[in-house]
């Protein structure tokens, strides 16, 4: 088991990663002196394979265990109507201020229950243990919570610590290679950022990764694949929410490295567009505006372009320029209408850019419009 602070004063928690750590976290939760109370938010999806296990290690060592399961399992989990029936069901069962909440899925999963549990009684503990490889790399770090409104995603959500985060990396056995490479290309950005060994070692075992698991053929190899990844992964997050943990400071903006074209290509798609699908090409075409700029070298972009079609990622999409323009200006980054974009200067490094001229944004769209 690896284990990495988020150092944060007072708010500050361990995450633990390793295998066959949801039989243990019972005993693992014991030394924060935790009130007795628990309740286990999940969805029917992910509790038919793991709440059993967590909540027998829980009773055995002494909490008194509840559970709720969301609605949809999907994004839909996220509106006002469910967040309201997840608080009544905590009311319900006498949830008081010494009581903890434990977030036990995705990243859906992880920001519904962390909002309720960030404002129930103005704040209980919060446990995150993450079930998928982007929340275990993500979204179970850093304390985002948020739900949806009928018009807008993530707009209300509050900063919110949880007290520890459990990745049991077992738990990403049953993943589908979907789910698997939409989730890789978040561990791309985690080398492009901050962490140039993460990319090597994506570039050296991404393909036999993902062959291994579209044959369903997950052993102890691939396992300790997925705990190194999830573990780098995990310390540049760590890293750079100790840095700027409210956003206030712009260097949490990195994070976002690929996402304001990400974000505009999902919106132009109607978010038909796969998540992942749309980092990967927008990380591509930050690449490309960076070597037009001269900041990023033509080797280093011919190596981000082969390691995500190495993943099986299609570099390709139809929209007209003028409508992800649209969509990027409506980008919560941009100041006084103005684009800020992260661009990288090499493999594990980039930069906050403003100014970039809007013709030479446009003819990068063009350029890779419906090209493989």
């Amino acid at each position: 088991m690896r284990k990495i602070t988020v150092h944060l004063g007072n708010r500050s928690y361990p995450i633990l990663i390793g295998r066959n750590l949801l039989s243990k976290i019972g005993g693992l939760l014991k030394p924060l002196k935790l009130g007795q109370k628990v309740l286990i938010v999940s969805n029917k999806k992910v509790a038919s394979r793991f709440l059993a296990p967590v909540s027998r290690s829980l009773s055995r060592s002494g909490f008194k265990v509840y559970s709720y399961l969301l609605s949809y399992g999907d994004e839909r989990d996220k509106s006002e109507k469910e967040l309201s029936k997840l608080w009544s069901a905590m009311a319900r069962v006498s949830l008081d201020r010494t009581s903890t909440v434990v977030a036990l899925g995705g990243g859906v999963v992880g920001d519904v229950a962390g909002f309720a549990a960030s404002t129930y009684m103005r704040g209980i503990s919060l446990v995150q243990v993450p079930t998928t490889l982007l929340a275990q790399v993500d979204s179970a770090i850093g304390g985002k919570t948020a739900i949806d409104l009928s018009n807008a995603k993530n707009v209300v959500g509050t900063f919110y610590q949880p007290r520890i985060v459990f990745s049991d990396v077992e738990t990403l056995k049953t993943i589908s290679p979907e789910i698997f490479r939409d989730s890789l290309a978040e561990v791309i950005k985690y080398g492009m950022i901050q962490d140039s060994k993460l990319f090597d070692l994506l570039e050296k075992k991404g393909r036999w990764f993902i062959k291994s698991v579209k044959q369903k053929s997950l052993g102890q190899q691939e396992l300790q694949f997925l705990e190194e990844i999830v573990w780098r992964s995990a310390l540049v997050k760590a890293k750079v929410v100790q840095e700027d943990e409210r956003e206030t400071k712009g260097r949490r903006m990195i994070l976002n490295y690929g996402h304001t074209f990400a974000h505009a290509l999902e919106g132009a798609s109607k978010f038909k567009m796969a998540h992942g699908e749309a980092v990967a090409c927008g990380m591509i075409l930050a690449g490309e505006l960076a070597l037009k700029t001269g900041l990023f070298s033509i080797q280093a972009q011919a190596r981000q372009i082969s390691l995500i079609r190495q993943i099986s990622f299609p570099v390709k999409y139809r929209f007209l320029s003028s409508e992800i323009l649209t969509f990027m200006k409506r980008d919560k980054k941009a100041r006084n209408g103005k684009l800020r974009l992260i661009l990288p200067t090499r493999i594990g490094r980039v930069k906050v850019f403003e100014n970039v001229p809007e013709n030479w944004i446009r003819n990068v769209l063009d350029r890779y419009r419906s090209v493989r």
